[in-house]
């Protein structure tokens, strides 16, 4: 028969007992109390544009934003931003795109200025911000165009087997529009800029941004002069949509490329081959276009 030993069972427990205790004090240390967050709400963004900027459109989709000059995330609005911060506070918001219009693609649009402000902020409350936004002073509008004037800055190329026509009311978007379109038995369009434009390479930011709807494939992109000849790329590809888009076609890659750098200039060209399936007419409609650096 075993025997119990009293004093292996007393330090036993002691050592148990101390194992508990330790464990307790421990798991407050890893878990202290959490901090309660104040809530920045950002709803939308209102933009403002002044003479030469042509209308007001945007599609600002999220909203970079800063706490005393650090990262907190990037949001896609309306959001409701957590910040752990009391009191009077330093929040800076950048207007957020997604560029050619793709979800995995978002940057802080260069071309518009943040939103600098300072905030009261209180724990488990919300504070609303829809910040006002306009162009950076420095913004160099190339072409600017909302087919509102007499004159019309596009006009067709060569291959192209359709026409360009301004057009107003319901099938317009704003004012008057641009219409790109070719008939049931044709198959190409392509339109171009009357002007070539001098754009800046090495890596200086610039952008295309305009409305349109289409019901057929629309191609976007450069004809470039080059010392070795004309060349031509395609940037961007717009699937067919019936709901009107605003687009922003990051043109910074081409312009700077090898291939373009000594450029003379550069046209904006508009084009498509009509989809395999779609019968009748083939168009697209655009408007509001801003090229800038």
């Amino acid at each position: 028969m075993a025997i119990i030993n009293p004093l292996r069972i007393t330090a036993q427990a002691f050592a148990l007992c101390g194992f508990l205790s330790l464990t307790l004090c421990t798991c407050e240390v890893i878990n202290p109390d959490e901090q309660i967050p104040a809530f920045l709400q950002i709803d939308t963004f209102t933009l403002t544009t002044t003479t030469g900027q042509c209308y007001a459109v945007h599609d600002l989709t999220d909203a970079w934003v800063y706490v005393d000059e650090q990262l907190v995330g990037v949001y896609e609005i309306p959001a409701s931003v957590p910040i752990l911060s009391e009191g009077a506070t330093n929040i800076r918001i950048e207007p957020g795109v997604r560029v050619s219009g793709l979800v995995g693609q978002r940057a802080s649009n260069v071309f518009m200025r943040d939103l600098v402000t300072t905030v009261n902020l209180v724990p488990d409350s919300h504070v609303v911000v829809n910040p006002a936004i306009v162009y950076e002073d420095w913004v160099n509008f190339k072409w600017v165009e909302d087919f509102d004037d007499v004159g019309i800055s596009i006009s067709v190329t060569d291959v192209s087997q359709g026409e360009v026509t301004r057009i107003g009311g319901a099938d317009a978007y704003e004012g008057n529009s641009l219409k790109l379109s070719i008939d049931a038995d044709s198959d190409i369009f392509e339109c171009s800029t009357d002007l070539a434009y001098g754009l800046p390479d090495a890596a200086a930011p610039v952008f295309l941004e305009f409305t349109y709807r289409n019901n057929n494939s629309l191609y976007v992109g450069l004809i470039s002069g080059t010392p070795s000849g004309v060349r031509q790329t395609s940037v961007l590809v717009l699937n067919p949509t019936d709901e009107w888009k605003h687009v922003y076609v990051n043109l910074t890659p081409t312009v700077s490329s090898s291939t373009l750098i000594n450029s003379i200039g550069h046209q904006v060209f508009f084009g498509f081959l009509r989809d395999s399936g779609l019968e009748g007419e083939a168009y697209a409609i655009i408007d509001n276009i801003k090229l800038m650096h």
